[in-house]
């Protein structure tokens, strides 16, 4: 259940997901083993699905970053969802509506491996590939939804 306090969690978590759970208590008003046992429940139910950092791709040396649309060929998808799962420069993959029916988000060490990814694509989609030049906006849910 979802109820005020776990929603202040929650806000919480997802500001700093290394908050110990005695100063997350103080925040919300509970001891730190309630506040343990809320994300237990809460990850157990499905609601917190995983922790992660957020890392400088640049740095990494990974400073391609680019939106690969697809457009997948009849009988060909699940061979394509088997080709996605094998390449590891790809973050995030979303199968959405539209003739475009894969969002690809990819992060790569140059053009020229981003152009071999692409190729792979080639014999079961039609590809559109857009550059990802900056990030102005970048969340987890907006803080209107804790209130």
């Amino acid at each position: 259940m979802i109820d005020n306090i776990n929603r202040r969690i929650l806000n919480a978590l997802q500001k700093n997901a290394r908050i110990s759970y005695a100063e997350l208590g103080k925040q919300v008003h509970l001891s730190a083993p309630a506040v343990t046992e809320r994300i237990r429940k809460m990850e157990q139910e499905g609601v917190i699905t995983g922790y992660s950092v957020s890392v400088n791709m640049d740095k990494l040396g990974l400073p391609v970053l680019a939106i690969v649309q697809c457009k997948v060929f009849r009988a060909k998808e699940r061979q394509f969802k088997e080709l996605l799962l094998s390449i590891p420069d790809i973050l995030e993959c979303y199968n959405t509506t539209g003739e475009q029916a894969f969002i690809i988000k990819l992060a790569t060490g140059s053009m020229a491996r981003l152009d071999e990814i692409l190729d792979l694509f080639g014999d079961m989609s039609d590809t559109n590939t857009m550059m990802i030049l900056s990030a102005p906006v970048h969340r987890a849910l907006p803080d209107t939804f804790f209130d």
